[in-house]
């Protein structure tokens, strides 16, 4: 080998030794930056289940439990709201009969002499209301429980046929609340010094035809796991006081002052 090619391979060599070096080096740093990647990878597709499961914290509950219904939750149901889904008539339309129809039917069909005091009542020519397994009475502070025949018996079917209504629904069960029946003369003073805008000297409740049924509660005897707004029995309550008025066996006046059904029993 001549001398110039001594020379040649000699300045080559470090060159040579630095390339293999650095392909060495290189090759090792890819292989250590590729395994952090990959496991990081790996992390970032398990934690978002990980946390999703720690954040939820959901507690292990029955299979029969309704998770909708557990609004605390702490894993105890709570009543469920069942809703009748059909639209609300136009009760003020529906039930427009003015107090004077009322009046009129009421002298006609009713008590003959008006008692001034509840003394006077003569309970010979009347029927005593009482709580039935269809309505209740309310607080009467103004009325007392008693109606003609007529009135008493139309009533009772109205308050029947309301929980006739719920039961092929399959709707809990409530009862009616009524909040006036019979008023004397002494009620009717009474309830105008209370300040009621409605008390007329000439009431029909006077004549034993008429009664009120209230929209805004109704009762039940006992708390279940389902239950329903006053405004959704109302719509129920409704169907039933104009199947009665549509037969011509009532008069009916929506009283929004009042809050309640104002009816007449037409016999």
């Amino acid at each position: 080998m001549t001398k110039k090619k001594k020379a040649i391979i000699i300045l080559l060599t470090p060159f040579v030794l630095g390339f293999l070096l650095g392909l060495l080096v290189g090759g090792g740093c890819s292989k250590v930056e590729r395994e952090p990647k990959e496991k990081k990878a790996r992390m970032e597709q398990t934690e978002p289940q990980e946390i999703l499961q720690e954040e939820a914290g959901v507690p292990d509950v029955p299979e029969t439990l309704q998770t909708e219904d557990d609004v605390d939750g702490l894993g105890e149901v709570e009543a469920r709201e069942i809703i009748y889904y059909v639209p609300r008539m136009p009760y003020a339309k529906l039930f427009g009969d003015v107090n004077d129809t009322h009046l009129e039917k009421a002298k006609a069909v009713g008590l003959k002499k008006i008692p001034e005091k509840r003394d006077d009542i003569n309970t010979s020519q009347l029927t005593r209301i009482d709580d039935s397994d269809y309505l209740v009475l309310d607080e009467l502070r103004y009325s007392v429980p008693y109606l003609t025949s007529g009135a008493a018996r139309e009533l009772n079917h109205i308050a029947r046929a309301f929980h006739d209504s719920l039961t092929r629904k399959q709707f809990p069960l409530y009862k009616l609340v009524v909040s006036s029946v019979l008023r004397t003369e002494e009620d009717v003073t009474r309830l105008r010094k209370s300040g009621n805008p409605n008390a007329s000297d000439n009431s029909a409740h006077c004549y034993g035809t008429t009664f009120d049924i209230t929209y805004t509660r109704y009762h039940r005897d006992a708390e279940t796991d389902e239950f329903m707004q006053p405004f959704e029995l109302t719509k129920v309550l409704a169907e039933v006081l104009r199947d009665e008025k549509a037969a011509g066996r009532i008069l009916a006046k929506y009283e929004k002052k009042e809050h309640c059904f104002h009816i007449t029993a037409c016999q």
